[in-house]
């Protein structure tokens, strides 16, 4: 009798640990395919764009730019440009409305033919065109969520 009891406890442990492997084994690979459909998935798809987000750039003439824009969820956006004041210069804001639009593939947000790549809670934006700005070519500005 306690030679029957001890093979059934022993099935039992063998029984369980073998489904305990193999539903890890389930898991990692779940996790693989997660994370490769994630990442073929656009920023688009990827990343919670709406919201506001904001820079302040170089003036040539002013204390600096500063540059808020949201994005909502209906494709429109509003973007205001505040030229802080300086000794010499008044300070000027100037709004723009309208709607942005994606690139072809997803991976770029277009406002008015200004090209913004988007990351998680990020917007890079490469040669603003923005009067009054110290111009650098190279240079990549970025929008912080808020």
């Amino acid at each position: 009798m306690r030679n029957f009891i001890a093979q059934q406890v022993i099935f039992l442990v063998i029984t369980t640990l073998l489904f305990n492997v193999s539903c890890q084994d389930e898991k990692k690979d779940n996790k693989q395919d997660s994370q490769t459909e994630w990442q073929d998935k656009s920023p688009k798809e990827k990343w919670d764009y709406t919201g506001n987000y904001q820079v302040t750039l170089p003036c040539i003439d002013c204390k600096g730019i500063i540059v808020k824009l949201e994005l909502k969820e209906d494709g429109s956006y509003r973007i205001i440009k505040n030229y802080n004041e300086n000794d010499n210069t008044p300070g000027e804001i100037k709004t723009e409305i309208g709607q942005f639009r994606w690139s072809e593939n997803d991976s770029l947000i277009i406002l008015n033919n200004e090209e913004f790549s988007i990351s998680d809670n990020v917007l890079s934006w490469k040669n603003p065109n923005i009067e009054r700005i110290e111009t650098d070519s190279t240079k990549t500005y970025t929008l912080r969520k808020l």
